[in-house]
């Protein structure tokens, strides 16, 4: 049985709008400068701007699904209504997957991390101290969620504006060459890979409920994210290429390779600056990814598709409490049992599959909903929907490519345990 939950709207666009592009920007500008220079060359940055289109397309189709259907629970509610009740329990349970993979996955990184700043300190006793942390702002409420994180983003980009603008000057053009010297394979190589970094706009349909504005321009925000965060991705991958030698970079085995050409920028002094950067960067996609993890095991439990228990929101703060604490427990153990972290290879895997179901579902709605009450439609359809799937597809394809044994085994075992659930529990429900 369906119902409504009664969510309070303490987001604001901007504050919708830190969330979103928060979301897509961890560290992985920092940690793979070397990796990403070493398959595309200088002109990685292409690869970025395509892959940047190619999200673009997948956005709108998000876009109008979440106009017609604002409701907590985003993809699942989407293909659910779409393509069917298993389908729909489908696409929230792989995504219960990927929401639950962030929270170990980010406390792992971020307690190696902040081990290396200072040796003393616990990694797994900081990642969990994290997991706590963050789970206590998210059940606190929205309003609060959405300002940490205004304020964690705003260091993020400051700092790599920062480094940018400081890069910009002393930029050589010799570093660039050949600036195709992975060849265009290499360049559309990096096209899926580049994709994943644009994950993060799903979380405008899990907390859309949540917004003060106006449908209608909320959804704008997906495209808009894009482009902007885009824009960073862009400007740091010529900065890295032009401050060194491109293929020195690409070579690098430092943990943080972008680190030689931040000192040439910014001195010493710089290193800091980018270690906060970073440090927000893992920080906003954790509040993001919990925010929006929350609200779809809130929307299913309401619907019965798994326990009732994480429906439940508090009467005073109005957040689902259980659905928080459930992913803070996950964080939690997740530091303390480093493995765990293979479960993070697979949150993309398990995200660009759910793409494919929402575009899908979309084409499925216009064709069995035609009236359906739609404030926003997708422009140059059903372009711009073949176009998501002919993207999605290769991205989806490398991505289980990358996993290792154990992470493939997670990821298909998963997939046959919801299946089994289903049958045993939901199929006549």
């Amino acid at each position: 049985m369906e119902e409504k939950s009664s969510l309070v709207k303490g987001l604001t666009l901007l504050t919708m709008f830190t969330l979103i592009s928060g979301a897509m920007v961890g560290m992985a500008w920092a940690v793979l400068a070397n990796v990403m220079l070493d398959r595309a060359g200088p002109a990685v940055g292409l690869s970025i701007l395509i892959a940047a289109v190619l999200s673009l397309f997948i956005g709108l189709c998000y876009a109008e699904l979440c106009a017609a259907m604002p409701r907590a629970g985003g993809e699942y509610i989407y293909v659910k209504r779409g393509l069917g009740k298993f389908p729909g329990f489908f696409a929230g349970w792989i995504l219960i997957l990927a929401y639950a993979s962030m929270m170990p996955g980010e406390c792992i990184i971020l307690g190696k991390l902040i081990h290396g700043i200072d040796p003393t300190l616990s990694p797994a006793l900081t990642g969990a101290l994290i997991a706590v942390f963050f789970t206590a702002i998210n059940l606190l409420g929205v309003k609060i969620s959405g300002r940490v994180q205004f304020l964690f983003t705003l260091i993020l980009f400051a700092g790599i504006l920062i480094y940018v603008a400081a890069a910009l000057p002393k930029l050589q053009l010799a570093n660039f060459q050949p600036v195709f010297g992975r060849g265009m394979g290499g360049v559309f190589l990096m096209v899926p890979l580049s994709m994943l970094a644009f994950m993060g706009f799903d979380i405008l349909p899990q907390a859309a409920e949540e917004v003060n504005a106006p449908i209608r321009k909320m959804v704008f925000l997906i495209p808009a994210s894009i482009v902007f965060v885009a824009f960073f991705y862009f400007m740091v991958t010529v900065a890295n290429a032009g401050l060194v030698p491109w293929e020195s970079l690409a070579k690098s085995t430092d943990n943080i390779p972008i680190m030689e050409p931040v000192k040439i920028a910014l001195g010493e002094k710089g290193v800091i600056i980018i270690l906060a950067a970073g440090i927000c960067g893992l920080l906003t996609t954790m509040n993001a990814f919990m925010l929006g993890g929350s609200r779809l095991l809130m929307a299913m439990a309401m619907d019965g598709e798994i326990p009732t228990a994480l429906a439940y929101i508090h009467p005073r703060f109005r957040t689902p409490s259980v659905a928080l604490i459930f992913l803070g427990i996950m964080g939690i153990v997740g530091s303390y049992f480093t493995k765990l972290i293979v479960l993070f290879d697979t949150a993309a895997s398990a995200v660009l599959l759910c793409y494919v179901l929402v575009v899908v579902s979309l084409m499925m709605l216009r064709r069995k909903e035609p009236d359906l009450e739609r404030p926003y439609r997708t422009w140059g359809y059903p372009v711009v929907p073949v176009l998501a799937i002919i993207a999605i597809v290769p991205a989806w394809l490398i991505s289980l490519a990358l996993l290792n044994t154990f992470a493939i085994g997670v990821y298909i075992g998963w997939m046959v345990l919801g299946g089994l659930y289903f049958v045993v529990f939901r199929r006549n429900a």
